[in-house]
């Protein structure tokens, strides 16, 4: 008989298997189909979360939401919990799912190095900036630049979450905020399955910087790269422009980008049902 924990003598780690939310029965999350807009979430962390940012103003919305830091996960869930009641499993809002995953560019169980302020805390391992706003920075060569801890946690792609969890569903809107590691998981889905995706926000590195995560890419590196994957930057936004940067070291962007396609604005019921009615349509006609 197996153990239900995992313990790690040399680090005296403990894991164990959780049971973190009820699929449906062909293993997709259970999206509600009169959801109008999907919003997709990478890196919750605990604030400036869309649960509490976007949803109130959407309501016709529904939210996946990623957080491997199972403390930050633990808070949001308690969001929707009450005393001495059971827990709707998985639920952070009566619209939206959170689930204690890194989104990267590869599956399996992977080591999270963990800052001293966790909002720094990546999939990636950080370094002291050598050069740019940031070396000067001391919030961030104190409390970002520097891993205190190093977790084991679940890591799955974002071409399983499109493909899989959410098969059929369009993305109006996808936001990650993996620290140093946005592009990659974003490549790694790849320019065809993106397509489905209206709109991407993410972080980058201003060109002049030096990143805290090592092979960080900057603010140039991934423009083009969005741009062959078939997103621009919307608005003005350009790489070389000081003012689009942040005002405390100038170092970083939140960017949007809005996919050049027009990807499905309907979910699956939607289509299906306008399919539906196109068909009664023709037959109309031809008699």
């Amino acid at each position: 008989m197996s153990t239900p924990f995992l313990l790690d003598p040399a680090t005296g780690a403990l894991s164990v298997p959780l049971h973190v939310l009820h699929m449906s029965s062909d293993g997709r999350i259970p999206v509600p189909n009169s959801t109008k807009e999907l919003f997709v979430e990478i890196g919750t962390n605990a604030f400036d979360t869309w649960d509490m940012q976007l949803l109130p103003k959407h309501p016709d919305a529904f939210l996946v939401a990623f957080e491997p830091l199972v403390d930050k996960w633990a808070l949001l869930l308690a969001r929707n919990a009450r005393a001495r009641v059971v827990g709707h499993l998985g639920w952070h809002h009566e619209r939206g799912v959170i689930l204690p995953f890194a989104v990267s560019d590869h599956e399996g169980v992977v080591p999270f190095y963990v800052s001293p302020r966790d909002g720094c805390s990546s999939l990636r391992r950080t370094h002291t900036p050598q050069h740019g706003g940031w070396k000067s920075n001391g919030f961030v060569t104190r409390a970002c630049a520097k891993t205190v801890q190093t977790r084991m946690v679940p890591a799955i792609t974002l071409r399983r979450v499109l493909v899989e969890w959410l098969a059929g569903w369009p993305v109006a809107r996808l936001k990650i905020d993996a620290q140093g590691a946005d592009l990659s998981l974003l490549a790694a889905a790849g320019a065809g399955l993106l397509r489905r995706v209206a709109e991407v926000s993410l972080e980058t590195l201003r060109d002049s910087c030096d990143g805290i995560y090592d092979n960080q890419p900057n603010c140039t590196t991934t423009v083009d790269a969005l741009h062959a994957l078939g997103f621009e930057p919307l608005g003005a936004f350009r790489c070389d422009e000081p003012r689009h940067f942040n005002q405390g070291s100038g170092c970083e962007a939140n960017v949007l980008f809005r996919n050049r396609a027009a990807p499905p604005a309907a979910p699956p019921m939607a289509r299906a049902a306008r399919v539906r009615s196109k068909g009664r349509g023709a037959r109309r006609g031809a008699s």
